[in-house]
């Protein structure tokens, strides 16, 4: 039995689009120096190969795809976006600007003057940027008919020039922010460790291990004492508010044969015992202290877990952890902080937003207790919403089609303004209402990854046929203008952060980074800086940067 491999994939849409983005992940693990091509470029490569053998995306595939990753990433940035503000939230929308600005200004006048052919521009807009986003916006602004072609020019032909340009600028749009991350702090002799320390001075930054504790005195224990002589008499707050007790919850108290409710005004006695979650270093103090340590089994019975709560209450936004004061209220400990599925770090006077995601270790009540009053728990939210999701995609392709006419020029969002903007209010409504339109984390992450991967391998596909023409003609012309897109807009960003914004050169390089919406970028930040500072910055901009390079790729087709 012969098996033509070449017709198989041909004939069944499903096994190519899978056979790519399989392979594709393949080819992304390889690291060359240290650095990860990504599953974004390795699909893409792959899908490149493929559309040059002569094999075309399945009808639908780039559509859906493309859908299902936009209204994601608006269902992701949501929650944070409207809250994104607070502290230096001013500073990363201006500073998210001025690169999208620039690129989008360079863009434009790289392609009037080297004439590139309509849809060349956006693609090496997109590509420079490695900014999917982009790419769909520029892409869905000819599809929807929102632009306006020149004459003699197809849509689909239209499409192609968008895709061949972002294919051939999206891999030094990748390596060039590295390599310019990288060197570009030793070239004007900025020591990015002793920035990122100084920062970390100035806002109170905890070096961390991986355990999330500043050191092993900080982990949380449960322990049960007997009441000392010299305490006898004395209230639970006046114990409580002893310094050396501070940051430890009381948890049960023994008197006599019965467990007794902890108050504050509760007066101990002789014989009482009572058992509290507190630092190792905290119950070294109450040792100390004269306190005896018993082993009492209905007093120890208590389970200390851990739990990744959504902040979502109105009242705890804006407030640091040092203002929450978990430890003393609740007897739970953060040992980890996410946003914008960024691990930031543990900055004990940075104002929390909401959509914050904390990971947190305490006793299996008091995290419940802490969970309902500053969110919810993450685990506890299991199944997606596909109600809500399905009629947000409805709603957001909808509201895609609305154009106001100005003249002869006609005004809208195109599908991917759509998708994101009702994205975007899914997600902050759902930050506020935890039952409304659920998708939790992994299942947001499977469909805006599953949607990246179909949108990236039609790319590839569309753009496989004709890219060899167009390295032949003009690639040169169009890498290197990428190449400028990518370079120039970053150090503009710099100049205008460091001198107009006075950040810190740790915080404005990670700032740009997610500017440029590039992880990769980021990761050679952090290493270079050996510290999460830059972390801060990349969340900061990255949630605006989606939202703004996704409509100049849409803006870049109507000028």
């Amino acid at each position: 039995m012969t098996i033509d491999i070449f017709q198989l994939l041909a004939d069944n849409a499903l096994l190519l689009l899978f056979t790519v983005i399989g392979i594709g992940y393949l080819l992304g693990n390889i690291r060359i120096a240290r650095i990860e091509l990504g599953p974004v470029v390795g699909v893409l490569l792959v899908g490149l190969l493929f559309g040059h053998l002569g094999f075309t995306a399945p009808e639908g595939a780039s559509a859906f795809g493309f859908a299902l990753f936009i209204f994601s990433v608006g269902i992701q940035a949501g929650p944070t976006f409207f809250s994104a503000f607070l502290a230096d939230g001013p500073k990363y929308v201006a500073l998210a600007l001025v690169v999208a600005g620039v690129a989008l200004a360079m863009a434009l006048g790289l392609s009037w003057l080297i004439g590139l052919e309509y849809g060349f521009g956006a693609g090496m807009l997109a590509g420079a940027l490695t900014s999917t986003p982009t790419l769909a916006g520029a892409q869905d602004a000819v599809t929807s008919g929102l632009a306006t072609l020149p004459e003699g020019l197809t849509e689909d032909a239209a499409v192609q020039n968008i895709s061949i340009g972002y294919a051939m600028t999206y891999l030094f749009g990748t390596l060039g922010m590295i390599l310019a991350v990288r060197y570009f702090p030793k070239l004007i002799g900025i020591d990015l460790p002793e920035e990122a320390k100084r920062l970390a001075r100035e806002r109170g930054l905890t070096p961390r291990r991986k355990s999330g504790f500043a050191d092993a005195s900080s982990f949380p224990i449960i322990r049960a004492y007997r009441v000392t002589p010299k305490a006898v008499g004395m209230s639970m707050e006046q114990i409580h508010a002893r310094s050396k007790t501070v940051g430890a919850k009381l948890l049960k108290m023994r008197r006599g044969k019965k467990l007794v409710d902890i108050t504050p005004d509760l007066v101990l006695e002789e014989g009482d015992t009572f058992s509290g979650i507190a630092s190792i270093k905290v119950n070294q103090a109450m040792r100390e202290d004269g306190f005896e340590e018993v082993l009492d089994p209905e007093l120890l019975s208590m389970q200390v877990t851990s739990e990744e709560i959504i902040l979502t209450d109105s009242k705890s936004v804006g407030k640091t952890l040092d203002e929450l004061d978990l430890p003393d209220r609740y007897g739970c400990y953060a040992t980890g902080l996410m946003r914008a599925s960024i691990e930031l770090p543990l900055d004990a006077g940075m104002p929390l937003q909401k959509g914050d995601r904390l990971q947190l270790i305490g006793e299996a009540s008091n995290l419940k207790q802490l969970a309902s009053d500053l969110g919810y728990v993450e685990k506890d939210v299991e199944k997606t919403d596909l109600t809500t999701f399905a009629f947000g995609m409805i709603a957001g392709t909808m509201l895609g089609l609305v154009t106001v006419a100005l003249g002869n020029l006609s005004i809208g969002l195109g599908t991917a303004g759509g998708l994101l903007v009702v994205g975007i209010i899914i997600g902050w409504l759902g930050s506020i209402m935890p039952t409304f339109g659920r998708v939790p984390a992994p299942a947001r992450y499977v469909l805006m990854e599953l949607g990246l991967m179909m949108f990236m391998a039609a790319v590839g596909l569309n753009a496989g046929g004709g890219i060899v023409e167009a390295l032949a003609s003009s690639g040169p012309l169009i890498i290197l203008s990428g190449a400028v897109v990518t370079l120039v807009p970053a150090l503009v960003g710099y100049v205008f952060g460091r001198y107009g914004l006075g950040l810190n050169p740790a915080l404005l390089l990670g700032a740009i980074t997610g500017a440029m919406t590039s992880t990769p970028a980021l990761n050679v930040v952090t290493e270079a800086a050996k510290s999460t500072v830059p972390a801060l910055g990349y969340a900061g901009t990255y949630t605006f940067a989606n939202v703004l390079l996704t409509f100049a790729g849409a803006l870049m087709m109507l000028l």
